[in-house]
């Protein structure tokens, strides 16, 4: 080989912008997950929950572009669990740590420490199982309570509390504890919940659907912190009526039922 012979410079690697808008989506979201965080250690109690909030919405965004875009990678799925550790599992325990639990000593502290490390391990099983198939009635399900619907409901003491309807209200110390205790075991439990994305309306009930949106954009508008936080109720409370909805479901399918145990229902880089 001649020495003297030029080396042709190789052709830099180019990833095409689509690839990169969902990755891009989740680290806004992670950005909104760090600001909550600041929010909460200054006691600004409003940005901080707004943070939280808009986390909530660029994590629905980042999974619909990447199924949309067909972008999903496992760089993308790994990201995106960070995000949702952070967004939803650090920052919603901070909050509520700062603004009540902190005067409970040592039983407000392993409360809010619980729920982050069930967060951590709800996130990781997530991660770690297997895809179930796209056409699977199953998929209609999580695999106990979302992170993102977890933050909401945690933080419901603190939305209502800082609605407007409901000023002065405040939720007993030993009472916001227990919810604490409870929403960070459904996040590692077994029971299926709803998952929103898979649900699908009749199309005659679609108006109905447009007119409930729009009553509850009206009422958001007056009391947004109040309306979220009967959201993230709801949401909590339709659990049995997933797991009844979820245990007919098996019926008709015939699945062998093992005890205690539930298949992985997850979409590949979606995280929860």
């Amino acid at each position: 080989m001649n020495p003297r012979a030029r080396v042709r410079p190789r052709a830099p690697r180019t990833v095409p912008l689509r690839r990169l808008a969902p990755n891009i989506l989740t680290t806004v979201s992670l950005c909104s997950g760090l600001a909550a965080v600041h929010f909460a250690l200054l006691a600004q109690w409003d940005k901080a929950l707004a943070a939280v909030a808009v986390a909530g919405v660029f994590d629905l965004l980042d999974g619909a572009a990447a199924r949309l875009l067909r972008a999903t990678s496992r760089f993308g799925a790994v990201l995106d669990s960070l995000s949702d550790f952070l967004s939803f599992g650090v920052a919603p325990a901070l909050i509520l740590h700062q603004w009540m639990l902190r005067e409970s000593g040592v039983f407000g502290l392993a409360a809010t420490m619980l729920y982050v490390l069930c967060a951590a391990m709800r996130l990781a099983r997530f991660t770690a199982a297997r895809p179930m198939p796209k056409g699977s009635p199953l998929a209609r399900f999580f695999v106990g309570l979302p992170s993102p619907a977890a933050a909401g409901a945690v933080l419901v003491p603190v939305l209502m509390e800082s609605s407007r309807t409901l000023a002065g209200f405040r939720a007993p110390e030993p009472l916001v504890v227990g919810y604490t205790i409870l929403v960070a075991w459904l996040m590692v439990s077994r029971l299926p919940a709803y998952s929103l994305k898979r649900i699908r309306v009749r199309r005659q009930f679609t108006p109905f659907l447009l007119i409930f949106v729009a009553l509850l954009v009206v009422v958001a508008a007056k009391d947004t912190w109040l309306t979220a936080a009967a959201l993230a109720g709801a949401y909590l409370l339709s659990i049995p009526l997933s797991a009844a909805t979820h245990r007919r479901v098996r019926r008709s399918l015939a699945l062998p039922r093992q005890a205690g145990e539930l298949p992985a229902l997850i979409e590949e880089a979606t995280p929860p």
